[in-house]
């Protein structure tokens, strides 16, 4: 029976492979050296999905245009979600130079921000990006606590060597 099936999907699952791989490397979402592996893996996905064909929901050659476009889509999503690495060359990021100093500056503060508390953890996040009153309601605490508590953090943040800008000396 899905030998059957698949004897009449494949030249269907071919045709909509070999469009939707051509679209692809036109329009630049994949190099032409990989249109006959998207191809493949529409293929192989339309026989991976054929036991679950219903004649009664639609026609075999929209089943296999829909399962062939997710597939294709899929891969697509896939290649652009994956993380890009550059490579650090010494001429492109002089030694000392700000981005070394933000590294510092953010591994500093995420050991301060773990040494806390939970919950004053989670004030000093919103606090970030919240006045005291808006954090309160975040946090759930009362504004009288909310700045007992950003005292702590305060006291925190001086103990590991960071000082606000006002309070730093040249």
């Amino acid at each position: 029976m899905l030998d059957t099936i698949f004897g009449q999907a494949y030249p269907l699952a071919l045709r909509s492979a070999q469009i939707r791989s051509v679209a692809a490397v036109l329009s630049g979402d994949i190099p032409e050296s990989e249109r006959e592996d998207i191809e493949q893996e529409g293929l192989l996905a339309c026989w991976r999905a054929l036991p679950r064909f219903d004649a009664n929901r639609a026609s075999l050659r929209t089943f296999v245009e829909r399962v062939v476009a997710a597939r294709i889509t899929s891969l697509h999503r896939a290649r652009h979600c994956r993380p890009r690495f550059q490579p650090l060359e010494d001429d492109q990021h002089p030694s000392g130079g700000a981005w070394t100093q933000e590294i510092e500056m953010r591994s500093d503060v995420h050991q301060v921000l773990a040494s806390l508390r939970d919950r004053d953890r989670r004030l000093a996040v919103a606090l970030t990006e919240h006045t005291p009153a808006e954090a309160s309601r975040i946090v759930g605490l009362a504004r009288s606590t909310v700045y007992e508590r950003i005292r702590h953090i305060r006291i925190a943040f001086m103990d590991a060597g960071l000082r606000p800008r006002a309070a730093r000396r040249p």
